[in-house]
Protein backbone atom coordinates (compact mmCIF):
# COMPACT_ATOMS: atom_id res chain seq x y z
CA UNK A 1 0.00 0.00 0.00
CA UNK A 2 1.31 3.28 -0.54
CA UNK A 3 2.80 5.16 2.12
CA UNK A 4 1.21 8.86 0.70
CA UNK A 5 -2.33 7.19 1.63
CA UNK A 6 -1.26 6.62 5.22
CA UNK A 7 0.16 10.07 5.41
CA UNK A 8 -2.57 11.02 4.16
CA UNK A 9 -4.51 9.70 6.03
CA UNK A 10 -2.96 10.88 9.11
CA UNK A 11 -3.11 14.47 8.09
CA UNK A 12 -7.16 14.45 7.57
CA UNK A 13 -7.14 12.88 11.56
CA UNK A 14 -5.05 15.62 13.15
CA UNK A 15 -7.15 18.22 11.19
CA UNK A 16 -10.57 16.86 12.46
CA UNK A 17 -8.73 17.10 16.19
CA UNK A 18 -7.63 20.71 15.58
CA UNK A 19 -11.16 21.50 14.06
CA UNK A 20 -13.13 20.09 17.09
CA UNK A 21 -10.49 22.51 19.55
CA UNK A 22 -10.73 25.58 17.28
CA UNK A 23 -14.44 25.04 17.56
CA UNK A 24 -14.83 24.57 20.91
CA UNK A 25 -12.25 27.55 21.70
CA UNK A 26 -14.93 30.07 19.36
CA UNK A 27 -18.15 28.54 20.97
CA UNK A 28 -16.42 29.92 24.13
CA UNK A 29 -14.51 33.19 23.13
CA UNK A 30 -17.75 35.13 25.60
CA UNK A 31 -17.34 32.38 28.33
CA UNK A 32 -15.50 34.89 31.59
CA UNK A 33 -12.06 33.12 32.15
CA UNK A 34 -12.39 30.41 29.74
CA UNK A 35 -8.64 29.46 28.82
CA UNK A 36 -8.30 28.47 25.21
CA UNK A 37 -7.00 25.19 24.15
CA UNK A 38 -4.14 24.18 21.52
CA UNK A 39 -3.83 21.02 19.74
CA UNK A 40 -0.14 19.86 19.06
CA UNK A 41 0.96 17.27 16.21
CA UNK A 42 3.88 15.20 16.59
CA UNK A 43 5.93 14.04 12.89
CA UNK A 44 6.38 10.27 12.56
CA UNK A 45 10.11 9.66 12.10
CA UNK A 46 10.92 10.71 8.30
CA UNK A 47 12.50 8.28 5.51
CA UNK A 48 16.06 8.98 3.97
CA UNK A 49 15.46 7.01 0.27
CA UNK A 50 17.97 5.77 -1.54
CA UNK A 51 18.15 3.71 -4.88
CA UNK A 52 18.54 0.25 -3.33
CA UNK A 53 19.20 -1.79 -6.82
CA UNK A 54 22.08 0.16 -8.08
CA UNK A 55 25.47 -2.25 -7.41
CA UNK A 56 28.32 -1.62 -5.43
CA UNK A 57 31.77 -1.18 -5.85
CA UNK A 58 33.96 -4.32 -5.13
CA UNK A 59 37.37 -3.01 -3.14
CA UNK A 60 40.34 -4.61 -0.93
CA UNK A 61 38.32 -4.21 2.15
CA UNK A 62 35.29 -5.28 0.77
CA UNK A 63 32.21 -3.36 -0.94
CA UNK A 64 31.74 0.35 -1.30
CA UNK A 65 28.39 1.92 -1.01
CA UNK A 66 27.48 3.82 -4.31
CA UNK A 67 23.98 3.64 -4.47
CA UNK A 68 22.79 7.21 -4.16
CA UNK A 69 20.40 9.06 -2.10
CA UNK A 70 17.57 10.36 -3.74
CA UNK A 71 15.61 12.30 -0.91
CA UNK A 72 13.88 12.31 2.57
CA UNK A 73 10.26 11.51 2.82
CA UNK A 74 7.88 12.02 5.57
CA UNK A 75 5.78 9.91 7.43
CA UNK A 76 2.93 11.63 8.53
CA UNK A 77 1.62 13.55 11.62
CA UNK A 78 0.18 12.59 14.65
CA UNK A 79 -2.21 14.62 17.78
CA UNK A 80 0.08 14.35 20.49
CA UNK A 81 -1.79 16.55 22.71
CA UNK A 82 -4.15 19.49 23.50
CA UNK A 83 -2.48 21.77 25.64
CA UNK A 84 -3.92 25.19 27.64
CA UNK A 85 -2.98 28.90 26.92
CA UNK A 86 -3.23 30.39 30.57
CA UNK A 87 -2.37 33.96 29.41
CA UNK A 88 -4.89 36.33 31.08
CA UNK A 89 -7.67 37.81 28.84
CA UNK A 90 -8.60 41.28 28.76
CA UNK A 91 -10.77 42.95 32.20
CA UNK A 92 -14.29 44.62 31.23
CA UNK A 93 -15.77 46.48 33.99
CA UNK A 94 -19.29 45.35 35.01
CA UNK A 95 -20.06 47.72 38.03
CA UNK A 96 -21.21 44.28 39.64
CA UNK A 97 -19.77 44.51 43.45
CA UNK A 98 -20.04 40.54 42.83
CA UNK A 99 -17.88 39.97 39.92
CA UNK A 100 -13.97 39.79 40.45
CA UNK A 101 -11.04 39.97 38.28
CA UNK A 102 -7.64 38.67 39.82
CA UNK A 103 -4.39 40.01 37.86
CA UNK A 104 -1.38 38.08 37.05
CA UNK A 105 -1.57 34.13 35.41
CA UNK A 106 -1.01 31.44 37.80
CA UNK A 107 -3.64 32.90 40.65
CA UNK A 108 -7.00 31.41 40.86
CA UNK A 109 -10.22 31.91 42.89
CA UNK A 110 -11.02 28.45 44.65
CA UNK A 111 -14.98 27.12 44.66
CA UNK A 112 -16.06 23.73 46.32
CA UNK A 113 -17.89 21.30 44.52
CA UNK A 114 -20.76 18.98 46.52
CA UNK A 115 -18.62 16.16 47.22
CA UNK A 116 -16.34 18.52 48.86
CA UNK A 117 -13.08 18.76 46.44
CA UNK A 118 -11.71 22.16 45.79
CA UNK A 119 -11.63 23.61 42.38
CA UNK A 120 -9.76 26.19 40.87
CA UNK A 121 -11.40 28.75 38.43
CA UNK A 122 -10.55 32.42 37.07
CA UNK A 123 -14.36 32.78 36.32
CA UNK A 124 -15.24 35.60 38.91
CA UNK A 125 -18.66 36.12 38.27
CA UNK A 126 -20.23 35.44 41.27
CA UNK A 127 -23.41 35.89 43.21
CA UNK A 128 -25.49 35.53 46.38
CA UNK A 129 -27.91 31.92 46.58
CA UNK A 130 -30.67 31.88 48.73
CA UNK A 131 -28.70 31.79 51.88
CA UNK A 132 -26.72 34.56 51.01
CA UNK A 133 -23.77 32.90 50.70
CA UNK A 134 -21.31 33.52 47.30
CA UNK A 135 -21.46 31.31 44.97
CA UNK A 136 -20.25 30.53 41.33
CA UNK A 137 -22.94 31.03 38.47
CA UNK A 138 -23.25 27.15 38.78
CA UNK A 139 -23.96 27.45 42.65
CA UNK A 140 -20.89 25.94 43.97
CA UNK A 141 -19.32 28.04 47.18
CA UNK A 142 -16.96 30.47 46.69
CA UNK A 143 -13.69 29.92 49.38
CA UNK A 144 -12.64 32.26 51.88
CA UNK A 145 -10.07 31.64 54.46
CA UNK A 146 -12.58 30.86 56.78
CA UNK A 147 -14.22 28.58 54.77
CA UNK A 148 -17.58 29.52 52.78
CA UNK A 149 -18.29 32.79 52.53
CA UNK A 150 -22.02 34.24 53.76
CA UNK A 151 -22.73 37.74 53.41
CA UNK A 152 -25.76 39.51 55.41
CA UNK A 153 -25.21 43.35 54.50
CA UNK A 154 -25.95 45.94 51.88
CA UNK A 155 -22.59 47.24 50.71
CA UNK A 156 -19.50 44.96 49.84
CA UNK A 157 -16.47 45.71 49.25
CA UNK A 158 -13.11 43.90 48.88
CA UNK A 159 -9.83 45.60 48.36
CA UNK A 160 -6.85 44.36 46.05
CA UNK A 161 -5.77 41.59 48.42
CA UNK A 162 -9.55 40.15 48.39
CA UNK A 163 -10.06 41.33 51.66
CA UNK A 164 -14.21 41.36 51.87
CA UNK A 165 -16.28 43.84 53.99
CA UNK A 166 -20.01 44.50 54.41
CA UNK A 167 -21.31 47.55 55.09
CA UNK A 168 -17.73 48.56 57.13
CA UNK A 169 -17.22 45.38 59.17
CA UNK A 170 -14.56 42.98 57.85
CA UNK A 171 -15.68 39.66 57.06
CA UNK A 172 -13.02 37.40 55.19
CA UNK A 173 -10.68 37.29 52.71
CA UNK A 174 -10.93 35.54 49.15
CA UNK A 175 -9.10 32.22 48.91
CA UNK A 176 -6.58 33.01 45.86
CA UNK A 177 -3.94 30.40 45.69
CA UNK A 178 -0.64 30.41 42.58
CA UNK A 179 -0.04 27.37 40.82
CA UNK A 180 3.43 27.33 40.22
CA UNK A 181 3.10 24.71 37.23
CA UNK A 182 -0.27 25.33 35.26
CA UNK A 183 0.33 22.49 32.92
CA UNK A 184 -0.42 20.40 35.95
CA UNK A 185 -4.14 21.67 35.62
CA UNK A 186 -7.00 19.90 33.99
CA UNK A 187 -10.08 20.98 33.24
CA UNK A 188 -12.62 19.99 34.09
CA UNK A 189 -15.73 21.97 32.76
CA UNK A 190 -17.21 25.76 33.74
CA UNK A 191 -14.40 27.19 33.58
CA UNK A 192 -13.12 25.21 36.64
CA UNK A 193 -9.56 23.36 37.03
CA UNK A 194 -8.66 20.76 39.12
CA UNK A 195 -5.00 20.42 39.86
CA UNK A 196 -3.35 17.03 39.79
CA UNK A 197 -1.78 15.14 42.97
CA UNK A 198 1.20 17.04 43.96
CA UNK A 199 1.26 19.60 42.16
CA UNK A 200 2.20 22.89 44.37
CA UNK A 201 -0.54 25.40 44.93
CA UNK A 202 -0.08 28.00 47.32
CA UNK A 203 -1.66 30.81 48.72
CA UNK A 204 -0.86 34.06 46.53
CA UNK A 205 1.51 36.31 47.91
CA UNK A 206 -0.02 39.77 49.48
CA UNK A 207 0.70 41.87 46.83
CA UNK A 208 -1.57 40.54 44.68
CA UNK A 209 -4.22 42.72 43.05
CA UNK A 210 -8.11 41.44 43.16
CA UNK A 211 -10.37 44.09 41.33
CA UNK A 212 -14.01 44.31 41.97
CA UNK A 213 -16.35 45.02 39.37
CA UNK A 214 -14.29 43.59 36.84
CA UNK A 215 -14.34 40.10 34.65
CA UNK A 216 -11.75 38.77 33.06
CA UNK A 217 -12.80 37.55 29.63
CA UNK A 218 -11.99 34.71 27.77
CA UNK A 219 -8.34 34.45 25.92
CA UNK A 220 -9.85 33.39 22.56
CA UNK A 221 -8.74 35.61 19.48
CA UNK A 222 -11.86 35.05 17.48
CA UNK A 223 -10.83 36.35 14.61
CA UNK A 224 -7.32 34.25 14.81
CA UNK A 225 -9.49 31.31 15.85
CA UNK A 226 -11.52 31.71 12.34
CA UNK A 227 -8.45 32.01 10.17
CA UNK A 228 -7.13 28.98 12.04
CA UNK A 229 -10.51 27.42 11.24
CA UNK A 230 -10.16 27.79 7.68
CA UNK A 231 -6.39 26.84 7.34
CA UNK A 232 -7.33 23.62 9.14
CA UNK A 233 -10.55 22.61 6.69
CA UNK A 234 -8.00 23.65 3.65
CA UNK A 235 -5.62 21.02 5.18
CA UNK A 236 -7.78 18.76 5.45
CA UNK A 237 -9.24 19.16 1.79
CA UNK A 238 -5.97 18.89 0.18
CA UNK A 239 -5.26 15.71 2.20
CA UNK A 240 -8.61 14.17 1.09
CA UNK A 241 -7.57 15.18 -2.81
CA UNK A 242 -4.69 13.48 -2.05
CA UNK A 243 -6.22 9.86 -1.36
CA UNK A 244 -8.78 10.65 -4.15
CA UNK A 245 -6.15 10.86 -6.75
CA UNK A 246 -4.50 7.35 -4.97
CA UNK A 247 -8.14 5.95 -5.61
CA UNK A 248 -8.30 7.49 -9.66
CA UNK A 249 -4.84 5.91 -9.83
CA UNK A 250 -5.48 2.54 -8.45
CA UNK A 251 -9.01 2.45 -10.89
CA UNK A 252 -6.59 3.25 -13.95
CA UNK A 253 -4.50 -0.08 -12.70
CA UNK A 254 -7.44 -2.32 -12.31
CA UNK A 255 -9.85 -1.23 -15.45
CA UNK A 256 -6.77 0.03 -18.18
CA UNK A 257 -3.87 -1.05 -17.37
CA UNK A 258 -4.23 -4.97 -16.82
CA UNK A 259 -6.17 -4.75 -20.47
CA UNK A 260 -3.86 -3.05 -22.70
CA UNK A 261 -2.38 -5.41 -25.60
CA UNK A 262 1.07 -5.81 -26.24
CA UNK A 263 1.37 -5.07 -29.92
CA UNK A 264 3.51 -7.21 -32.06
CA UNK A 265 5.83 -5.94 -34.81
Amino acid sequence: MPSGLYIAASGMDAALIRQDVIANNLANASTAGFKQNREVDEAFPTYLIARLHDQRINTLDGTAEIRPNIGIMGGGVIPQEVTTDYSQGSHEDTKNPLDFAVNGAGYFFTVLNPEGKTFLTRNGNFSLDGNGRLVTQDGLPVLGHNGEIYIDGNQVTVDAEGNISVDGKALDQLQVVQVQDPSQLTKVGHSLFSAAPGAKVDMAPDDIQVQQGTLEQSNVDSIREMVNMINTSRAYDLNSRVISSYDDLFYMAATEIGTLTPTTA
